[in-house]
C-alpha cells in the first residue's frame, strides 16, 4: 500500500539552524535599535507600536524557519495550510492591536521593517569575500602580473 505521506527529507545541519539564529538574532537587534530610535522620530507613543511591530517580524521570522524546516522534513500537514495558519494568525493578531487601540499602523510598520533589515544585515555578515583569481595564460607566471607596477 502506498503512503501518502511525503518520505524525501532534509538532512539537518548546523549552518541551518546557525543562518536561523543569525538571522533571528538580526531581527531582534534591529528592531531593539528602531525601538530605541523611534521616541526622535515618532514621540513617545511610537516606542510601544515599533516595538510590538519588531517583536511580531521576530515572531513570524521564527514561525517561518519552522514551517519551512517541517516542510522541508516531510511533516505529514501539508505546509501551504501551515502557512496559510500563520499568514492568518498573523492578520488576526495586528488587527487586534490596531482594534485594541495599542498603536497606529504606521509604528507598527516601522518596526515590522527589522524583518528585512534584519535578513539583509544576517546576510551581509554571512557573506564571505571570495579571493580574485585569474585564469593561467601560457608563458606568463601568476606572480609576475603585478611586477613593475
Amino acid at each position: 500500500m502506498k503512503s501518502d505521506k511525503s518520505t524525501m527529507t532534509m538532512p539537518r545541519s548546523d549552518d541551518d539552524d546557525h543562518g536561523l539564529r543569525a538571522a533571528l538574532h538580526a531581527v531582534a537587534i534591529s528592531g531593539a535599535l528602531l525601538t530605541l530610535a523611534s521616541p526622535f522620530v515618532l514621540g513617545l507613543r511610537g516606542i510601544v507600536g515599533v516595538a510590538l511591530g519588531a517583536a511580531i517580524a521576530t515572531l513570524n521570522l521564527w514561525a517561518l524557519g519552522r514551517i519551512v524546516r517541517a516542510f522541508m522534513n516531510g511533516a505529514g500537514l501539508p505546509w501551504v495550510l501551515l502557512g496559510a495558519l500563520k499568514l492568518v494568525g498573523l492578520l488576526a493578531l495586528l488587527a487586534l492591536v490596531l482594534k485594541l487601540g495599542v498603536t497606529t499602523v504606521i509604528p507598527l510598520a516601522i518596526g515590522y521593517g527589522a524583518l528585512p533589515v534584519g535578513i539583509v544585515f544576517a546576510q551581509l555578515a554571512a557573506a564571505r569575500p571570495r579571493t580574485a583569481t585569474s585564469p593561467n595564460v601560457a608563458g606568463i607566471e601568476p606572480d609576475s602580473r603585478n611586477k613593475g607596477r
